[in-house]
């Protein structure tokens, strides 16, 4: 149990991220074991319970919420979890009084598109700096594999080294396993259901009905325009993922600037992330952004897999996977990227692109470590040029570069060759590197 001091110090935790990505069982199971009491507060359930927040005074708040959810809320014994907060405007501005009147009591609130509700007339200031920030993303592949009980092979993976990598036929194992996270990626509901029937079937009919209620959500949250035009785009993004993004791919009669602003809500629901081109001199990468010069990615690369249609019924698995074999790598990676940084890392990528007449460059990510920029070229096989990274490497003047592929553990002429399945790896990797 911390300390007085550190209690004092503790700010309520807003857990952020699009739907279904599992925020509320895992908060609700962190209070069942990490305290005595758990008191859940769901308030798109139970919509009368947003008067409790109304005073805006901590200790009211929690008198009426003991009587009402029969449960003891007691400093450092209790966990008050709110969840679905962006439904009672009230309760997010009731936030900086924990902070400010009981800071003894962990409170941890959680909401979907909790972004677009911030927009509300009624939210006068939103308790920024009185409140901390998570974010929470689809089961990594590392996560997949622990849920289907392949734990020596998570246990083997994080061992590999460039002087000793897995051997072969555990390699082809893990990019066997890599294939089937492709089309069933980490929604946790998606992941439990091909756990316990190891049927793409009954997979895919569990995203189909969660991404048709992603597209339900916006029917609520689309207010400022034509809620269609959130539909629409999130429609386009599985078959524009790995190329530059143009808004005339998404509807060719329509215009950019009728369509800029439901593309940033979607990036700000977690639907869909935006990777912003930079010139990627120095970190962080976000200070040299290039405005306009962006690709999209959807949130999931199973749900991405099922948007695009593919009948897994009517034709092999690596067959169906082939001729999109290049976007999911890239998707897949970039889901790695975000799904093993810290909690409280802000969910941005970052690709660098030179448009150089005649010597026209583009790595496919760049990630910053220890205040070290590396390019990251994606591969879906073995083999491919590497080109823009060397460019990358010279220009910048750095000694190694990082492909992700299907290519065996190695480092080679500066070249860290990581197969797609130790993504989660790359920072332990990095660290293994000659300086």
């Amino acid at each position: 149990m911390a300390g007085r001091s550190d209690r004092a110090r503790r700010t309520p935790l807003v857990v952020r991220g699009a739907r279904q990505t599992g925020k509320s069982h895992s908060i609700r199971h962190y209070g069942r074991t990490a305290f005595s009491h758990l008191a859940e507060v769901n308030l798109e359930l139970s919509p009368g319970l947003a008067a409790c927040f109304a005073s805006l005074t901590a200790d009211t708040i929690c008198r009426d919420l003991e009587a009402l959810l029969k449960a003891p809320l007691i400093d450092g014994q209790s966990l008050l979890f709110i969840d679905e907060i962006q439904a009672a405007p009230t309760a997010l501005l009731a936030l900086r009084a924990f902070k400010e009147q009981r800071p003894g009591l962990d409170v941890i609130a959680a909401g979907s598109l909790l972004e677009f509700a911030l927009d509300d007339d009624t939210i006068r200031s939103f308790p920024v700096g009185r409140v901390g920030f998570a974010w929470m993303h689809p089961l990594s592949f590392r996560e997949f594999l622990l849920a289907l009980g392949e734990d020596s092979l998570v246990e083997l993976v994080s061992q590999a080294v460039p002087s000793r990598p897995v051997s072969a036929p555990i390699h082809d194992r893990l990019l066997e396993l890599v294939r089937e996270y492709f089309v069933i990626g980490g929604l946790p509901e998606v992941v439990d259901t091909y756990r316990e029937s190891r049927s793409y079937l009954e997979a895919r009919i569990v995203q189909s009905r969660l991404s048709l209620g992603y597209a339900a959500d916006f029917v609520k949250y689309g207010r400022r325009y034509d809620y269609r035009k959130l539909q629409t785009i999130l429609g386009a993004v599985p078959r524009l993922v790995g190329r530059a993004f143009k808004f005339s791919h998404v509807d060719a009669d329509a215009r950019a600037r009728d369509l800029k602003q439901p593309l940033l809500d979607l990036e700000r629901s977690g639907l869909v992330r935006i990777i912003r081109a930079t010139a990627a001199n120095a970190a962080p990468l976000a200070a040299e952004e290039r405005d306009g010069l962006f690709k999209v990615q959807l949130v999931d690369i199973g749900l991405m897999l099922n948007m695009l249609g593919i009948d897994l019924a009517a034709q092999p698995l690596l067959e169906a996977l082939f001729a999109n074999e290049g976007a999911l790598a890239e998707q897949f990676v970039g889901q790695e990227l975000l799904a093993n940084r810290t909690a409280d890392t802000s969910p941005a990528l970052h690709y660098w692109h030179r448009a150089a007449k005649g010597a026209e460059a583009e790595v496919d990510f760049v990630i910053a470590h220890h205040g070290v920029v590396y390019p990251v070229e994606v591969k879906a096989s073995t083999t491919g040029s590497l080109r823009s990274a060397r460019l990358f490497m010279q220009e910048k003047g750095i000694k190694h570069a990082i492909r992700v592929s299907q290519h065996a553990l190695s480092l080679h002429d500066g070249i860290l060759s990581v197969p797609l399945y130790m993504c989660a790896e790359i920072p332990r990797l990095l660290d293994g590197l000659p300086r």
